[in-house]
């Protein structure tokens, strides 16, 4: 491949980003205030959340442990997830007064927009296979979608600010459809797109597979965390009086901050200070009296979240030719999916109202910072063997864990279908003599 196609598909890929992100603000942006604001309780949209995210995580499960079914037809199965994921998502506003299609919908969108993400991630991975270029362009990509994402954030705030809804929404929904389809037709432009690819990673070693479970597990509790908050962010400002354009002005200044810590926080060091102070940041949230100030510290609080994206980004690349870049793509998404997941559980289990969600998100977040912390030797404040030590025992405890549950669920499964077997049986019987009696009588 030569530099000038590198450099194209560079540019064609940020441009992708660029009218991905205003695609993606707007109809994952206005989801849920446009839920919240259409009388669903937090429960409602946590049961709306649930099936997604089992989904989007059982499919990157499935996509890691068989990469071959991406790989072989790459190119095709790439771009028709792109295009049929902008599809899906345009239907949504459209069906708010019947929640279990509007749950169907969101699983169905989510779980292709999790085959688009492994896609994507797999495609860099493939195109530039030195680390430093993988970051550079992960690393602009995500500028360039996060400032879309400001646009879209205005937009969709504006249209809100100036049509009732339903109107703004449908309206909001189809421009983003528009340009969400630009965003495909830069992918489909990319020069020397791989019609398959051939992963160069073998079977990765214990090292590699316990650095990336502690990446893995930042990143998850980060994004359950920072899921919840979107969860009970919009339902705390609707109970404090404030109007819909409040809670989508906090994608506003949120995006901002997105952009900005994405340019400015670099290192491990700006990692993990970004960690911590997102983590008090967000536990700050619940306690501030007027709408306006959440719109404020919406800003600091998506600056300081990049470190957690910048940190994974950071150590699957670096992971990513060990690993497979198939592997190395669905391990992150997934983490992705497994944070909605343990957000959802969390809101309809312990999350009585957004208040009570708000500080939970922020245990959330304690967590993985805690994590990085102790557990992966760049950002510890413990000595780097003591940090490889917890990190391989956390990685011990979670592979048995593991392997106990599917276990246990083989179990289950299995004892479960032997009882159904006796039962069928019993009530054969019980035919037989109930027929017998029935023929002696007679």
């Amino acid at each position: 491949m030569s530099n000038t196609e590198k450099a194209l598909a560079r540019v064609l890929l940020v441009l992708e980003a660029l009218l991905g992100g205003f695609y993606v603000a707007v109809t994952r942006g206005l989801f849920v205030p446009m839920m919240a604001y259409s009388g669903y309780s937090l429960e409602n949209m946590a049961l709306v959340f649930l099936p997604t995210s089992i989904s989007g995580a059982a499919l990157s499960w499935g996509l890691y442990k068989y990469p071959e079914e991406a790989t072989r037809r790459f190119k095709v199965l790439s771009l028709a997830t792109h295009i049929a994921e902008r599809f899906v998502w345009l239907t949504l506003p459209f069906f708010l007064e019947k929640p279990i299609v509007v749950a169907f919908l969101y699983m169905l969108g989510n779980a292709v927009s999790a085959v688009v993400s492994i896609f994507l991630g797999s495609l860099i991975y493939s195109y530039f296979g030195d680390v430093g270029e993988v970051m550079k362009v992960s690393v602009w990509r995500s500028a360039a979608g996060t400032a879309a994402s400001l646009l879209g954030a205005i937009y969709m705030t504006a249209v809100s600010a100036v049509l009732p809804a339903p109107q703004s929404y449908y309206v909001s929904y189809v421009t983003a459809f528009v340009v969400g389809l630009g965003s495909s037709v830069a992918l489909l432009l990319v020069p020397a797109y791989p019609k398959q690819i051939v992963e160069t990673g073998g079977r990765a070693s214990e090292e590699v597979l316990i650095r990336g479970s502690q990446a893995f597990l930042v990143l998850t509790f980060m994004l359950a965390g920072s899921n919840l908050v979107g969860l009970s962010w919009a339902p705390l400002l609707k109970d404090m009086g404030a109007p819909l354009y409040v809670s989508l002005a906090l994608s506003i200044t949120g995006n901002i901050g997105g952009v900005i810590g994405s340019l400015v926080i670099k290192g491990y060091k700006a990692y993990v200070a970004g960690l911590v102070a997102n983590t008090v940041l967000t536990a700050v949230i619940p306690f501030l009296p007027l709408p306006g100030m959440h719109v404020g510290l919406s800003f600091f609080t998506s600056l300081t979240f990049m470190a957690a994206n910048l940190l994974a980004m950071q150590i699957f690349a670096e992971i990513n030719s060990h690993m497979g870049r198939v592997r190395a793509s669905a391990y992150m998404t997934a983490g992705n999916y497994l944070g909605l997941l343990v957000a959802s559980l969390v809101a309809l289990t312990l999350a009585r109202s957004p208040f009570l969600g708000l500080l939970l998100a922020a245990a959330l977040k304690l967590v993985a910072t805690v994590l990085a912390l102790v557990a992966i030797p760049e950002t510890a404040i413990v000595p780097e063997r003591k940090a490889y030590e917890f990190s391989r025992m956390i990685y011990s405890i979670s592979l048995v864990g593991y392997v106990f549950t599917v276990q246990a669920s083989r179990e289950f499964v299995r004892t479960f279908i032997e009882t159904l077997a006796l039962v069928a049986l019993l009530l054969l019987l019980y035919t037989i003599y109930r027929f017998e009696a029935l023929f002696i009588g007679g």
